[in-house]
């Protein structure tokens, strides 16, 4: 990043500055060539050469053409775009920062989420997941006393060369040989190598490309195939004595009867009709089904998250693609976020003084894949009971839920009620009080023995937990199992149950009287 010539060119009177591209009115009028018109394996390979050598035009055409014509291209690649859309954002402070490096990081969040077009424009450089790079002339003007990005332009691929002594730089193309170097802190020009090889080979496009071509001939053949379909073939014979004129007559006879079914030819010359031989479209289609799949695959490192077979589209299955799906995404975020940081994050920065080379925070997308909140809280709350240290912080970070900052309303819990008497609703408070008093309705009696299972289950959860809670408290200070184990059998002796027995004891007269009351 060239920041003196930066600064010469940005801290001038005016509250805007011109772009890189103002004044040349032809730079990006001229007209695509659409090489797809006709396409063949030889057209392929010279497009592909010329791009080798730095002049990318002819290929970016052809890969404008690509998006544009074919649907389910269009569709799989569309999903992978749009899923990093749908990622939330933030600008994280360096590791161990201060409150004023906390503080810089929360004002550039801020100013990135106020500027225009920001999501129109991630999604204009996704365009280089195909093309390989993809270039955003960004217009900068002042407002109030920052300088901020007030609008993107998206430049089609087809503008910018590479030199051939330098194919992994990206030049405007103003028709010399090696083109113009792209303005520091002008452009977001962001990489995105699907592949390896220099910037002009490393898009998808250049490995879809194949499946494209065969697809539309297989697509060609198929709408041939329609037209004949049914119809029989139209010869026409004619004699050798007759003259060019003769025959020319014939051919449009032929013709007139297949288009309005009559026709004139001479007496001499003769149409035979030949039914041709039994035929299907399913070549056709397995060709163009085969090429999808192999679409979806490169795009989408799978087919499960786009189209259902009947056959091997299982439920299982299905999540394994869709896990590869997520893996590509969390790199497309990782590579987009890297290039928003030097590109955009630390201008923005170097343009309002709050730029430190070696502590400036980053972008960064949120990747976490959604948790089963009830099923982690569940680990949680088990690996504290059995004595493992687990911290706010982690929690959070797994979870997704942020700690409270200051100035946040913080929801309490509810109050727990314990195991005894403090537990019974006041159903059973009120039965518990109706067992102590004297009954004579059969109701009542009846009421009073219903009650008693409850009780009795209440009150031996308080017993076992007063007879239990000494050894569990000496089990988690235990450090090995062995431990565990002696503890276990020096305490079970020692053990005080005798309300426990008591209770069993009632339990055993309840059941007893249930018994020959329901007998």
């Amino acid at each position: 990043m060239d920041i003196k010539t930066a600064f010469k060119r940005f801290f001038r009177r005016d509250k805007t500055q011109a772009m890189q591209s103002d004044g040349d009115d032809f730079l990006y009028m001229d007209t695509a060539g659409h090489p797809s018109t006709g396409l063949d394996i030889q057209r392929v390979y010279a497009l592909f050469s010329a791009a080798e050598q730095g002049d990318i035009q002819a290929q970016s055409d052809l890969f404008t053409d690509m998006e544009e014509r074919d649907g389910h291209l269009f569709a799989e690649l569309s999903k992978r775009k749009r899923a990093l859309l749908t990622l939330p954002f933030s600008v994280k402070p360096p590791p161990d920062a201060t409150e004023a490096e906390k503080k810089v990081a929360a004002e550039a969040d801020w100013w990135l989420r106020q500027l225009p077009g920001l999501r129109e424009m991630l999604m204009d450089m996704l365009d280089a997941i195909g093309h390989g790079f993809s270039c955003t002339e960004i217009q900068w003007s002042q407002k109030g006393a920052l300088w901020l990005p007030s609008a993107f332009h998206k430049r089609p691929a087809r503008a910018f060369t590479m030199p051939q002594t330098d194919l992994n730089s990206i030049r405007l193309n103003r028709g010399g040989a090696d083109g113009e170097p792209l303005w520091d802190m002008g452009w977001i020009v962001h990489r995105h190598k699907s592949k390896s090889g220099p910037v002009a080979q490393s898009g998808l496009f250049r490995v879809l490309v194949w499946t494209y071509l065969f697809k539309n001939l297989s697509a060609r053949d198929w709408a041939q195939f329609l037209n004949l379909y049914g119809l029989p073939f139209r010869i026409g014979k004619y004699d050798a004595s007759m003259t060019d004129g003769e025959r020319l007559n014939l051919l449009r006879g032929i013709r007139m009867l297949a288009r309005e079914g009559g026709g004139i030819i001479p007496n001499t010359a003769e149409i035979q009709l030949v039914s041709p031989a039994a035929g299907q479209s399913a070549p056709f289609f397995d060709m163009v089904s085969w090429c999808e799949k192999v679409q979806s695959k490169v795009i989408l490192g799978g087919t499960l998250t786009s189209q259902a077979d009947g056959q091997s589209s299982t439920n299982a299955l299905g999540n394994v693609h869709n896990e590869i799906r997520h893996d590509l995404l969390v790199g497309d975020a990782w590579m987009v976020s890297e290039t928003l940081t030097q590109q955009l994050l630390w201008p923005v920065l170097v343009m309002n003084g709050r730029y430190n080379p070696e502590r400036a925070p980053h972008f960064e997308f949120d990747t976490r894949e959604q948790v089963d909140l009830e099923r982690l809280m569940n680990v949680v709350i088990k690996a504290q009971a059995t004595g493992f240290d687990i911290t706010a912080e982690w929690v959070a970070d797994k979870s997704g839920i942020p700690l409270p900052q200051d100035g946040q309303t913080i929801l309490k819990p509810v109050t727990r009620q314990l195991p005894g008497d403090a537990a019974l609703s006041q159903v059973m408070q009120a039965r518990l009080a109706a067992l102590s008093v004297p009954q004579s309705s059969p109701d009542a009696v009846q009421q009073q023995l219903d009650a008693a299972p409850q009780l009795l289950a209440v009150q031996a959860t308080a017993a076992a937990e007063a007879m239990l809670s000494p050894l569990i408290t000496q089990i988690k200070a235990a450090q090995t199992p062995d431990e565990v184990f002696e503890l276990l059998a020096a305490s079970y002796p020692s053990l005080d149950d005798m309300a426990l027995r008591e209770l069993v004891g009632q339990a055993v007269f309840v059941a007893d009287v249930m018994g020959q009351h329901h007998g």
